[in-house]
């Protein structure tokens, strides 16, 4: 016959073989965004809203083994946050009124790469963020402490009223991820609405980004390697720059049309003649892609890189060999 000794050392061993048998307990993920608000709202908690491909997306997978299922995870966001993952597959068939939901997510928020986590406050208000790796928790869990922290600091600012709190939702609004700004609209017009006289300058910028941004989408009609048409856009955009984009646009001028075509005419060059045409077309170009207070500096480092043509071509001549 067993004695109870026997038995209760029995019953501890059966309960801790259970315990290392037994699922470990992970985060709960909803995929309601508009119940996840109402539960974060009745909770003051803030929301982590995961953008992911589930059974394409390798970053995706390692982040979620890595942290999403860990038991440090699961307690930390516990009481502070509740989880939505907005899950786009690729083999598994959507319905198509869920997938155009979670595609109208992806545009509202600006998303456009798997994994992007996203911090929000319980109206949907972008508090921080991330795309891409941080497969470790301690990198995570800065983002999360990050946003629980802007959360208080908006909340802060929002005591205040006038310029006084457009100027103080303005130092939170420049500390977003630049990535993320067109998730903070809501944000910006709030601080428009405070600032008339636009004090913070955000604004302005707001203008200059936008002038910024339609030229870039003008530019993307035009082939890699038409230096010429690229170089017409420029000039057009220069002589309307807004004053915060003046130098942006020349910069970018002499990145991606005058070097570039600078360069080409030196490769083919053949003769000196040919050298003194490459100079003539870099010199004429300074002209104009140079903000005033360094252009004569600049031309003269340009002019003294062809004060010997001859050697130059030389040189071009040993590196076709």
């Amino acid at each position: 016959m067993r004695t109870m000794k026997s038995m209760f050392r029995t019953s501890i061993f059966a309960c801790a073989v259970a315990a290392l048998l037994a699922p470990a307990m992970g985060a709960e993920w909803g995929s309601d965004f508009e119940a996840a608000k109402a539960q974060a709202k009745a909770e003051n908690k803030a929301i982590l809203m995961n953008f992911t491909g589930s059974d394409w997306c390798a970053h995706c997978r390692r982040i979620k083994y890595a942290v999403l299922d860990t038991p440090e995870f699961a307690d930390y966001v516990a009481d502070k946050y509740i989880l939505v993952e907005v899950d786009l597959p690729r083999r598994i068939q959507l319905d198509a009124a869920v997938r155009e939901q979670r595609q109208q997510l992806c545009r509202e928020y600006g998303v456009s790469g798997f994994p992007t986590f996203l911090m929000l406050s319980p109206d949907g208000e972008v508090l921080d963020g991330f795309t891409g790796g941080h497969a470790e928790w301690t990198s995570m869990r800065m983002y999360l402490d990050n946003a629980l922290t802007r959360r208080q600091q908006l909340k802060e600012a929002r005591q205040q009223t006038g310029v006084a709190r457009a100027t103080a939702l303005a130092a939170i609004y420049k500390e977003f991820p630049k990535r993320f700004e067109k998730a903070a609209a809501a944000l910006r017009m709030e601080i428009a609405a405070h600032d008339p006289q636009d004090t913070t300058g955000l604004q302005q910028n707001a203008t200059a980004d936008a002038q910024m941004a339609a030229l870039s989408t003008e530019l993307a009609g035009y082939g890699r390697h038409d230096y010429q048409g690229k170089a017409r856009v420029y000039d057009a955009y220069l002589a309307k720059a807004h004053p915060l984009n003046e130098e942006r646009i020349m910069e970018r001028k002499r990145a991606e049309v005058i070097f570039p075509c600078l360069n080409i005419m030196l490769l083919n060059a053949k003769t000196v003649q040919d050298i003194l045409a490459a100079k003539e077309y870099v010199l004429k170009e300074a002209q104009t892609a140079y903000p005033a207070g360094t252009r004569a500096e600049m031309i003269r480092a340009l002019e003294k890189q062809f004060e010997n043509p001859e050697k130059m071509l030389e040189n071009i001549r040993k590196k076709r060999r």
